[in-house]
């Protein structure tokens, strides 16, 4: 074998291993990453997400914020879910990610056994990256409601398992810490 043809392979051979560990980053992402994002204005955060597309009718939050673009389907901590970005004052300040179907039969007994696996396999990823939560509330009758929330440095981590048992919801947040000074309390 010359040595151009084999130059040759080993460029190809890198440039699909670069090429593959680019795409897997799209394809999986972490709370870690996703807390790295808050505070990129929106062209910074398109460049980053190219798979991120502009949203049609934009929720805003109680913050002001707008959610103004969208992923349809996001691998995130071992499962797919929908991400909505949240914009307020030119920079990231919440993403909120929903449960894609969980299981194989919308409104099914499965989606419920599903979502709750998902979600405990979610708590467990999220304690081992962020430590233990820093609080939880449970199932009330008749609401069917989890929230766990962890506290970083820079960002605020609450997961919520909701719904009507034939229709379970699961939602992550992840928005921007405000700290706030306590002479201004």
């Amino acid at each position: 074998m010359s040595f151009g043809l084999f130059s040759s392979r080993f460029r190809l051979l890198v440039l699909l291993a670069i090429a593959l560990a680019a795409s897997s980053s799209a394809w999986s992402q972490t709370v870690l990453e996703n807390t790295a994002l808050l505070g990129m204005s929106r062209q910074q955060l398109a460049s980053a997400r190219v798979d991120a597309h502009p949203v049609r009718s934009p929720r805003r939050l109680s913050s002001g914020a707008l959610g103004t673009l969208r992923m349809a389907d996001v691998l995130y901590e071992g499962a797919h879910f929908e991400q909505t970005l949240f914009f307020g004052h030119q920079k990231l300040e919440q993403m909120d990610l929903v449960l894609l179907s969980p299981g194989p039969g919308a409104g099914s007994g499965s989606d419920v056994a599903a979502t709750a696996a998902i979600y405990a396999s979610l708590v467990q990823s999220l304690r081992s990256k962020l430590g233990p939560e820093l609080g939880s509330s449970g199932t009330t009758p008749g609401t069917g409601a989890d929230t766990v929330s962890w506290v970083t440095a820079s960002a605020d981590v609450i997961l919520f398992r909701s719904g009507k048992p034939d229709h379970p919801s699961l939602r992550v947040v992840i928005k921007q810490r405000q700290q706030v000074d306590a002479s201004e309390l």
